[in-house]
């Protein structure tokens, strides 16, 4: 009895090592072909590469709405025109009803040149942005009869021609965004009959003066359009008075290309 228990011990122990084995050959087998399932292609491995960013700044990795390199390169220039309404208002403010400002109502038409005289600058921030030039040209027409004290001074169409060849306009751009606020401010000329209707103003000539800020959105064709507000305003810095001087508020929309 203990030598056949000793002889059933040995065949048990060949038989598991030979199904040991067999079980190691099928492993290794079914390994070498799951492999073959998830091993690319050189081709397919350079396109997950290519899906797959490196680490970096992360800005620079995403999509761009636009091509920032060549619409926001140093020395790029876009032409515009600007269609807004305006209204003269009680700055400085008077205390007596017999004071009031004239009452002026008008449309503005605004043609202007940009040049990109710094590209984008503050790389980091809400801050970073871009630095125009800007030569705008002006025409304004009043659209009622301006009155003052409720009284009608003048008659309508009433026309003025300004040039503001100094101004600058500073953007806030984002490249991941396809629109931008900016801020702007100049200074100018302007020639006009506005003076024999108007008690703040006496000459035919006048400077300008104007600063606003606006929001533009543009498109991938190298387009765009903004809204904007500024406060203008007109006087002949003290060359005949009387120079309490003209304000008002416009608001404009614009398209650039």
């Amino acid at each position: 009895m203990t030598q056949f228990c000793r002889f059933f011990i040995l065949v048990c122990a060949l038989i598991s090592l030979d199904s040991e084995k067999a079980f190691a050959e099928l492993l290794s087998s079914k390994i070498q072909d799951d492999t073959k399932s998830w091993i690319l292609s050189p081709d397919a491995a350079i396109q997950v590469a290519q899906a797959i960013p490196e680490s970096g700044d992360s800005e620079t990795q995403s999509s761009s709405p636009v091509d920032f390199e060549s619409r926001f390169a140093k020395g790029e220039y876009e032409f515009g025109l600007g269609l807004g309404y305006g209204f003269t208002v009680n700055l400085p403010p008077v205390d007596s009803p017999a004071d009031e400002r004239t009452r002026i109502r008008f449309v503005h038409f605004s043609p202007n040149f940009k040049y990109n005289l710094t590209g984008p600058i503050f790389k980091n921030g809400f801050y970073r942005g871009v630095l125009y030039w800007v030569i705008e040209a002006q025409l304004a027409a009043t659209v009622e009869d301006p009155t003052r004290n409720g009284r009608v001074v003048d008659d309508s169409p009433n026309f003025l021609f300004g040039i503001v060849p100094a101004q600058l306009e500073y953007k806030f751009i984002n490249i991941n965004r396809s629109w931008a606020p900016f801020l702007f401010a100049g200074i100018g000329g302007s020639w006009s009959e506005w003076f024999q209707e108007s008690k703040e103003i006496s000459t035919a000539f006048e400077f300008v003066l104007q600063g606003g800020a606006g929001i533009e959105y543009y498109f991938d064709n190298g387009t765009a359009i903004n809204f904007n507000y500024r406060l203008w305003h007109l006087s002949n810095s003290n060359v005949k008075s009387p120079n309490v001087g003209l304000n008002a508020h416009i608001f404009s929309l614009g398209y650039s290309f």
